[in-house]
């Protein structure tokens, strides 16, 4: 069977997949992983490298197909089609609400709200980081948008917006404020909590990727490549932070 078959026929267990069970495999993996990773700066610096490998690695393979010619092109047009078609109505008018949360405005005044709170918290380098990492994260995304001029799709019924499409913004600035927002949650809230905060971010990251796909402004393509990119930036921003935490931590014990 062609994939594109398969998607459109399958578009819905797919979507569930994607949003069910990658969330719970992440907490389950967070939980698994957590011990070690408290217990050892090391791992924490090899997270983030393998992280920011592999994201570097899956947007330099997509970058440089789309770079090569128009055949990666057309098959993503396809499978756009075939998971736009195969989407229920009810269910492709619930993306259209859900990919407001990964708009630019949406974005900011999330990110204003969480500085906000960490500075009555008295967490300033915090608050100062995090603005730091969401806001350099956007211009990263303009810019490798500005690098790959990819066109949008075709056959939208949805207005598309004026900026390329390659990475998606909306996967890229989702990923990075979601992902500081849960950086941050994990490192304030109790430590029986962090399975459902990574489980949380995870579902509303792929909520509003998916979105994108769904409704057509996207390829799917777009929004793999937002996932990659961003995955590398906050992976690269958190391993960071958390070395630098630890090392203040060795310094004054």
């Amino acid at each position: 069977m062609e994939y594109t078959a398969l998607a459109q026929r399958h578009a819905v267990e797919i979507i569930a997949i994607v949003l069910f069970v990658v969330p719970a495999v992440a907490a389950c993996g967070w939980a698994w992983a957590a011990r070690e990773t408290r217990a050892s700066g090391r791992a924490v610096a090899m997270w983030a490298l393998v992280t920011v490998a592999l994201g570097a690695a899956v947007f330099i393979a997509i970058a440089t197909r789309i770079a090569h010619g128009t055949a990666f092109s057309s098959a993503d047009q396809r499978l756009l089609d075939a998971v736009r078609d195969g989407t229920p109505a009810l269910a492709a008018r619930w993306f259209a609400n859900l990919t407001h949360l990964g708009d630019p405005w949406f974005l900011t005044l999330v990110c204003a709200l969480m500085c906000a709170a960490l500075i009555l918290m008295r967490r300033f380098g915090l608050a100062v980081y995090f603005a730091a990492v969401t806001s350099a994260g956007g211009l990263l995304n303009q810019a490798l948008k500005a690098m790959m001029r990819r066109d949008r799709p075709t056959g939208s019924t949805m207005p598309l917006p004026e900026s390329f499409a390659f990475p998606s913004g909306h996967t890229f600035g989702s990923i990075v404020c979601y992902g500081m927002c849960a950086y941050v949650l994990l490192r304030l809230a109790p430590t029986r909590r962090d399975p459902l905060i990574v489980a949380l971010a995870c579902f509303i990251v792929l909520a509003i990727g998916t979105s994108r796909v769904v409704i057509g402004v996207h390829f799917p393509g777009d929004v793999i490549g937002g996932f990659a990119s961003g995955s590398a930036w906050l992976a690269a921003c958190i391993g960071v932070a958390e070395l630098a935490r630890r090392r203040s931590r060795a310094l004054s014990d």
